[in-house]
């Protein structure tokens, strides 16, 4: 009886076994391609001039072949004919948008991408590249490609991978080669080559690089064509980073730490990261030097450093133990192993922080902290430093492709116009990607990536997400379209087999292995 009783639980657990690699190696369904192929006439429209901070209204927009063709008053019958016509009455087109740091994953086409493209987010900088090892849970080189392959060949439906970044830069990063370390300019080299060879058009600077390290990389970053993009090293001031031609510093936080007012002796130290971790939150606000901040601010905004502040990744912070936030219902669009192993445990840690600072000093030091990175962007601008959206996403609670609205309505809080924000995600984006002939604009030539809105963006900020309709890459996506992509981005968010490979996939991944030890 028991060697039967054995045999049953042997012959359960082989199946299981079957089972489980058949759930993890089945293939994910691709994302969807919902649109109408064509060229096309959209009538009456009013449209969003992004260089002129303008509306012009009663026009008529003819596409053809993926790019705009004529804009006019109106058209005439005889040059209506083969045009899928589109009723713009009522309605807004403004470029489509730009998110200018994401971070991408395998089954970005299952998650990210729909998502995105349900936004209105037609372009990314996609800000995470992986080491020499295979990876099973970020995107990668070949798979970003294959992506940019589909897009063009109409196999694909994703957003345009504008940029992409090399694996973060940290001096650290144990699971790869000895020269990921850069420590020197062998290494910097050997590194450089290796992503220049790769396909990178960014090198990702982070927060550990050594002084050696970081002039080495923006030495060798020329040679091969690569921009310098990313953290501002802790050991580097923001003169250095401005010096060396680094492209973009990423994240509100920068003002923060460089306008302490002993950021110059913190440098020095042998550990500068351990000074910034021993109460951090209010020392950063009480030593704030205003005087030196806008100094800084004159420096970057007289450079060709460009600023991405991603502020939606960064006022979990202050949120992170609001039931309202954390009851987003956008959650029902996030894989459930990822908001469960990551948002939330990230978002019960943060709040458990939160709580701890406000006890010990009697008063809401995130929040605080918040607001001061929401003035220094204000200030910023003001100042002249150019600046980019991006979202981080998909950070703690910053939901892929809705992301961009919110962080477009943070620029307008931190005191952005609607029109300067909107620019930050179109036709600022395509400036500092060097691609303002094809992109960033409604003008005639332009690529045709555009969004038809309900309602006008520049007076008010939160009309980019009332979106009635979408056109990409030559196609056309209506309201039910869109509403499609987010159905299946739901579907696979709640997918068992979508969620088992998501998380065999991170289990085994060298990137996310090197992070944890970073």
């Amino acid at each position: 009886m028991i060697k039967k009783l054995f045999a049953i639980l042997a012959a359960l657990g082989i199946a299981l076994a079957i089972a489980l690699t058949a759930l993890l190696n089945w293939p994910l369904p691709d994302t969807p391609r919902p649109g109408v192929s064509g060229d096309f006439l959209i009538t009456n429209v009013a449209v969003i001039d992004v260089r002129n901070d303008q509306v012009v209204t009663g026009r008529d927009v003819v596409v053809r072949d993926g790019r705009i063709d004529s804009i006019g008053t109106s058209t005439p019958a005889s040059g209506k004919s083969g045009l899928v016509v589109v009723d713009g009455t009522g309605k807004f087109l403004a470029p489509g948008l730009w998110d200018m740091h994401v971070h991408s994953l395998k089954i970005s086409p299952q998650y990210t991408h729909p998502l995105f493209i349900a936004n209105g987010v037609t372009g990314v900088r996609e800000m995470w590249g992986c080491t020499p090892l295979p990876d099973s849970f970020s995107a990668c080189g070949e798979d970003i490609e294959r992506w940019r392959k589909g897009l063009g060949d109409h196999s694909v439906l994703a957003p345009r991978y504008i940029q992409r970044s090399s694996h973060q830069m940290n001096g650290l990063s144990p699971s790869a080669p000895a020269f990921f370390k850069a420590r020197n300019a062998d290494e910097a080299g050997a590194l450089v080559a290796h992503h220049a060879a790769d396909g990178a058009d960014l090198l990702k600077t982070y927060d550990q690089l050594s002084m050696a390290g970081y002039e080495a990389l923006a030495a060798e970053a020329p040679k091969h064509g690569l921009l310098l993009a990313g953290h501002l090293p802790v050991r580097i001031s923001l003169e250095q980073a401005i010096a060396a031609g680094q492209h973009s510093i990423e994240h509100a936080g920068l003002f923060l730490r460089v306008c302490k007012r002993d950021a110059a002796a913190i440098r020095a130290l042998q550990d500068p990261t351990a000074a910034y971790q021993l109460g951090v939150p209010a020392r950063l606000i009480d030593e704030h030097d205003p005087k030196r901040c806008a100094e800084l601010m004159g420096a970057m905004a007289a450079s060709n450093t460009w600023w991405t502040p991603t502020l939606v990744a960064l006022r979990v912070r202050a949120l992170a133990g609001n039931r309202e936030f954390r009851e987003d219902p956008r959650r029902r669009y996030v894989p459930f192993i990822v908001m469960q192993t990551l948002w939330e445990m990230d978002a019960d840690r943060t709040a458990d922080r939160t709580a701890k600072a406000a006890r010990e000093s009697g008063r809401e030091v995130h929040t605080e902290l918040y607001r001061l990175m929401l003035a220094n962007v204000g200030q910023a601008h003001a100042a002249g430093v150019k600046i980019v959206a991006g979202t981080d996403a998909p950070e703690t609670y910053v939901f892929p492709g809705f992301a961009i609205h919110d962080e477009l309505a943070e620029l307008v809080r931190a005191g952005l116009s609607p029109a300067d924000a909107l620019r930050s995600a179109t036709i600022d984006a395509a400036r500092f990607t060097g691609q303002t002939r094809d992109y960033g604009a409604i003008e005639v030539g332009k690529v045709a990536d555009m969004i038809l809105l309900d309602a006008n963006p520049l007076a008010d900020i939160r009309n980019t997400g009332k979106i009635a309709g979408l056109f990409f890459n030559g196609q056309y996506l209506d309201r039910a379209a869109l509403d499609g992509l987010l159905a299946f981005a739901e579907q696979q968010a709640g997918s068992v087999r979508a969620n088992l490979q998501l998380l065999w996939g991170a289990l085994r991944s060298p990137v996310l292995q090197g992070q944890i030890a970073d």
